[in-house]
């Protein structure tokens, strides 16, 4: 028999919804043989969803970053985690650059000043964007997700399942994950903005950009 208290207590719903675009570009005087191999948009990936309980009339704090504010990258979880998918196919690791990070910084507040859309900047570089919505609860309150690097570069890394290497094809979208992995891209910078609905676009800018038309990652 329910109690008093069990009729007041409701199960929250947040949804989270991840969107994975990627492009990978190649420089200002790419020739027909050598365009991106994956165009110039890749469509959604599929949404999942976490559900967690909390008291009536609760509401959930406040995240303290200010969705107005940048949000930096940790450029060591970062990197480790692109350098994890490269070791697994045997190419050299990439470092950090802070030249690329301004890159991305700069992509990616101009995606939050266009409304947190996805389009892509056709800068020469290769690139990877990747979207989180905000956690929101049943009272309407918006909060940050908690994303980390690593789930957002694993997100791109398990593309792998797409991919065939002996014909160079994919079955599905894999160009994220070939671009993390392309042997001659060496550096890779990265950078997040936080939308004012709390909403977060990451965005990873390489050099040399990879996804070569005709060619294999490594």
């Amino acid at each position: 028999m329910k109690t008093q208290g069990d009729l007041h207590q409701h199960k929250r719903q947040t949804t989270l919804t991840i969107i994975l675009f990627a492009v990978i570009l190649a420089g200002c005087a790419t020739t027909q043989a050598q365009r991106p191999l994956t165009g110039s948009e890749i469509q959604p990936g599929p949404a999942s969803e976490s559900s967690q309980e909390q008291e009536p009339g609760q509401n959930r704090p406040n995240n303290e970053e200010q969705p107005n504010e940048k949000a930096p990258v940790d450029p060591t979880a970062m990197t480790a985690a692109h350098n994890h998918w490269r070791s697994q196919v045997g190419v050299p690791q990439l470092t950090w650059s802070e030249k690329l990070v301004n890159v991305a910084q700069d992509w990616a507040d101009t995606l939050k000043e266009d409304g947190c859309g996805f389009h892509h900047s056709h800068n020469g570089y290769g690139e990877n964007l990747f979207k989180a919505s905000p956690l929101i609860w049943s009272d309407g309150q918006k909060e940050l997700q908690d994303t980390s690097p690593e789930e957002v570069t694993n997100s791109w890394g398990n593309e792998i399942k797409y991919y065939e290497y002996s014909d160079n094809s994919c079955s599905g979208v894999c160009g994220h994950y070939t671009q993390v992995v392309w042997k001659e891209t060496t550096e890779v910078g990265c950078a997040r903005s936080v939308c004012d609905d709390k909403s977060q676009i990451w965005v990873c800018s390489y050099s040399p950009a990879g996804n070569m038309a005709g060619k294999r990652p490594y």
